[in-house]
């Protein structure tokens, strides 16, 4: 049975693009009336008009026939935001996201990826969400010590991380807690703290969330007590705290030593500090006005230490592709049904030529072959 021209996937590729009804009717030459009911599945599609949405869209006509038999529900999308953060750029974010979903489920049809091992997490309480980073940190055998790479963390209990620029500037970051979760990290302006913060508050959905609509002030604060929980465990930082006291003021060389060991915010480890009662509320207020006073409440002074963690799965498993599976990223894009230009708006493209020495995480899917060679 031949699918119809699905409206549903105009409209994402068109909020991927960041395009109202007006700015897309424009460039094909028609009302946004008329693209509103398209999108409704009331109107019906010329060939003329299916190439130049083709065109302007940068995706093949097959695009938008493609049906997504694992659609995302509101319970599966979560965003670390500021609560303020206007509905159309949520819904940009969301179809940004989508969109490197329907890679990744490509991805995962052909390389075996590593399993997706986040379990479920108590959330009826703080000290419920507290031993839910914990007996995730029991999980994976990572000690009570500072994470040296929360990325590799997070791909190892089988997220694929991708970082992209093109999110709005409230949104931190867009996760989806599908059968592959994917989190998108906005890197526009952000600092290697902010970023780590920002995995480990989305691992505090998946295990936190699971069914459960978010984006509210509860269940924000709940993945940031999870993320702060994980990130600083208090078995070991509460001990450590003292380093940022001198008597009864903050001791603000002591606050950038632990910021570079542990790898978070200044202003994290004031929040956790408090949290665990370490800090006064007057000592933590106090040290929030000095970093806004000092131009620190979003870039702190010593961010250009910490490194930049980079993720591996996707990069790796599309040269898996390419080179044990004969797949390039050209064979990937029309899989996906967008065009190349697409595709490299997406994620960067990695070196055709092999590297030395460069053993791969993971392999091809058993029973994968290229296309068009046997089994």
């Amino acid at each position: 049975m031949t699918v119809q021209f699905l409206g549903s996937n105009l409209r994402l590729i068109r909020l991927f693009h960041g395009f109202s009804l007006a700015d897309l009717g424009e460039r094909v030459g028609v009302s946004k009336q008329f693209l509103s009911r398209v999108e409704a599945g009331a109107e019906s599609v010329s060939s003329a008009l299916e190439t130049g949405l083709s065109d302007h869209l940068e995706v093949m006509p097959e695009f938008f026939r493609v049906i997504d038999h694992d659609p995302i529900t509101d319970e599966q999308c979560h965003f670390r935001r500021q609560l303020t953060t206007k509905v159309a750029l949520r819904q940009v974010g969301r179809a940004r996201g989508e969109m490197f979903k329907r890679l990744v489920s490509v991805l995962d049809q052909h390389v075996d990826l590593p399993q997706y091992q986040v379990r479920g997490a108590d959330l009826t309480s703080n000290e419920s969400i507290e031993r839910g980073a914990e007996q995730f940190r029991a999980q994976f055998q990572l000690g009570t010590g500072p994470l040296s790479n929360i990325t590799r963390i997070a791909e190892n209990a089988g997220a694929v991380v991708t970082k992209v620029d093109s999110l709005a500037n409230e949104i931190d970051a867009v996760s989806f807690a599908t059968k592959r979760p994917v989190i998108a990290l906005n890197v526009s302006g952000r600092s290697s703290c902010r970023m780590r913060f920002g995995i480990a508050h989305e691992l505090g959905h998946f295990a936190l969330h699971l069914g459960v609509l978010t984006g509210d002030r509860l269940t924000e604060t709940q993945a940031n007590r999870f993320a702060s929980s994980l990130l600083l465990p208090r078995a070991t930082f509460g001990s450590e705290c003292r380093l940022a006291l001198r008597g009864g003021r903050l001791n603000w060389s002591g606050l950038s030593e632990l910021k570079l060991r542990w790898g978070v915010s200044k202003s994290a480890i004031l929040f956790r500090g408090h949290q665990l009662q370490h800090f006064r509320e007057d000592q933590v207020r106090t040290g929030y006005i000095f970093l806004k006073r000092h131009g620190e409440a979003i870039e702190e002074s010593e961010d250009h230490q910490i490194p930049f963690e980079e993720p591996e799965v996707l990069s790796e498993g599309l040269k898996v592709m390419r080179e044990q599976l004969g797949m390039p990223p050209a064979a990937i894009a029309r899989q996906m049904g967008v065009q190349m230009s697409l595709l490299t708006r997406l994620v960067a493209i990695p070196d055709a030529a092999p590297r030395a020495n460069v053993v791969s995480l993971f392999g091809p899917r058993s029973g994968s072959a290229p296309p068009g060679n046997p089994a």
